[in-house]
């Protein structure tokens, strides 16, 4: 069906968020932020969005039936890296609603549950829920259903096996776009640093740099392949193994950041060069290697738009009855000074 033929079956109920995205040519979330009046959307894709959203008679959903003016952000721990940033998100929403944000950790900084978040939640009756925890407990969705409060799951991991709604992190796309940074800068023989095999996001990471690699026709290599955890000493011993190979890798893709500082003291240790004789790419974007001896070439997840997202999610649930809806959200490739051309 062309875009003209879905615009006119459109006009006769009230159009999602992703349909208007596919006939703008555009993302959900990049509707979502022309919708909710955020300004880092380019002049063009606005105008085109804003078009579409005028054809379509589209206006802002006012928020109905709320019970309270609160929606609520649970965190595992607030002093989890990712929480700033989730916040930002979540506060971005709220202003632009006129809502209340309550912010609810289930556990202390030492990891310790703390006993009375339940009755946190409770006592704030909040219209949306969005959590970071993939393994929401029971007792928690008990809470949830008698309250009568929608939830949504941030899953950076994708290890979630949840029936509700979920926005996840597409991080098979993060190592694609890696993988074709790497392979524009004349690389060919990029070594993959993958993390535990209990989380499918490192195995993901390391799929979509294949990919690119494979787009591009080059093989790869099974030398340069490794596993280590997402701490450093593992990732130092690897790297030391791939840099002391006949034909070592120009090239290192690290699946969490975390091993760059194993991989960082690795290159030192050899008297290799990074970027002259190896280029390192990370994936978290975590804030201690931004000023590193060599700043990161990293993968940022963007929490932030993520939970705007998940909240926007609720809110069409309510109105689509799509309890079960999965949004994919890409992240942003960061190219910093860790990366450059391959050595001839």
């Amino acid at each position: 069906m062309d875009d003209h033929s879905a615009a006119s079956r459109l006009q006769t109920r009230r159009p999602k968020i992703a349909e208007i995205a596919q006939i703008a040519g555009t993302s959900p979330a990049t509707v979502s932020k022309v919708i909710n009046g955020y300004g880092s959307v380019a002049d063009t894709t606005r105008a085109r969005i804003e078009e579409v959203l005028s054809s379509l008679n589209y206006s802002k959903k006012p928020v109905k039936h709320i019970k309270s003016r609160n929606i609520a952000l649970l965190i595992d721990r607030l002093d989890q890296p990712w929480v700033t940033a989730m916040f930002s998100g979540a506060m971005r929403y709220a202003n632009c609603n006129g809502l209340n944000l309550v912010i609810v950790a289930r556990r202390d900084d030492h990891g310790v549950l703390l006993p009375d978040y339940l009755q946190s939640l409770r006592r704030a009756k909040p219209l949306a829920v969005v959590s970071n925890t993939v393994d929401l407990t029971d007792q928690e969705r008990e809470l949830f259903a008698s309250i009568h409060t929608n939830y949504a799951i941030i899953d950076y991991r994708g290890n979630a096996a949840s029936s509700g709604l979920e926005v996840r992190l597409d991080n098979w796309t993060g190592g694609l776009e890696v993988g074709r940074h790497l392979i524009g800068l004349g690389h060919r023989r990029i070594a993959i640093m993958a993390g535990p095999r209990d989380m499918t996001c490192f195995q993901a990471r390391a799929d979509g740099c294949r990919a690119a690699m494979g787009e591009a026709s080059i093989d790869m290599d099974p030398e340069l392949v490794c596993q280590a955890d997402s701490w450093s000493e593992l990732a130092r011993l690897e790297t030391l193994r791939l840099l002391a190979l006949p034909n070592p890798p120009t090239a290192l893709f690290a699946t969490c950041d975390t091993q760059v500082v194993g991989i960082y003291d690795a290159a030192h240790q050899m008297g290799v060069s990074v970027p002259g004789d190896l280029s390192v790419v990370g994936f978290d974007d975590n804030e201690y290697l931004w000023h590193a001896s060599t700043p990161l070439t990293t993968v940022r997840l963007p929490y932030a738009d993520m939970t705007d997202r998940a909240f926007q999610l609720i809110l069409e649930s309510e109105e689509d009855s799509d309890s079960s809806l999965k949004v994919l959200v890409p992240p942003e490739l960061i190219v910093r000074d860790s990366t450059g051309p391959a050595r001839r």
